[in-house]
């Protein structure tokens, strides 16, 4: 799901928290084919474009992709219609990913880290990319995330391993201390 936000000026911005690593860590246009920086050498942008699966070629989507540096080609991961959705909508939709959905047993957490909340989670790193941010820009240094049993770290260059969890309780820990959820 990701949110399309109007402004006054009649200027939309498309904006997805949830979508996880690849996700774009600032709003993004809705402008096709302008791209903004994302994490590290991370590109992300927005085509306004058919999808090769559709019969009828009149009908486009906005179709969201990153890149992982301007020499590389641009992987998309999702698209949407131009369409308004309601409540009604997102139920049916939701019903059906809670029922259908195949990636059960996959456990994902991520966290983006800010500018001045690297704190000891820069101890893991040799070398930190720095982008100047403006006045009012609140600028993305890395990511930590828990995949199954392991806590990575990308903080804009490479993502690697920094800690291996061998049980849940061990799980339960990181999460704790990574991302600050106390579970029981």
């Amino acid at each position: 799901m990701a949110n399309i936000v109007r402004l006054p000026s009649g200027v939309r911005y498309h904006l997805d928290v949830g979508f996880g690593g690849d996700g774009p860590t600032r709003p993004i246009p809705l402008v096709s084919g302008a791209s903004v920086q994302n994490l590290g050498t991370q590109e992300a942008r927005l085509l306004y474009d058919n999808i090769s699966k559709e019969s009828q070629r009149k009908q486009n989507h906005w179709i969201y992709q990153c890149r992982n540096g301007v020499d590389k080609e641009w992987n998309s991961f999702y698209c949407y219609p131009d369409l308004e959705f309601f409540q009604e909508d997102f139920e049916v939709i939701n019903r059906f990913a809670a029922w259908e959905f195949l990636k059960r047993d996959l456990i994902v957490t991520v966290k983006f880290i800010r500018n001045g909340e690297e704190g000891e989670i820069l101890q893991h790193q040799e070398t930190l990319v720095h982008i100047p941010d403006g006045p009012d820009e609140v600028h993305i240094a890395g990511k930590i995330m828990l995949v199954n049993n392991e806590v990575k770290l990308n903080m804009g260059r490479k993502t690697k391993v920094i800690e291996t969890l061998d049980t849940e309780a061990a799980r339960m820990k990181a999460l704790r201390k990574w991302f600050s959820i106390c579970l029981d």
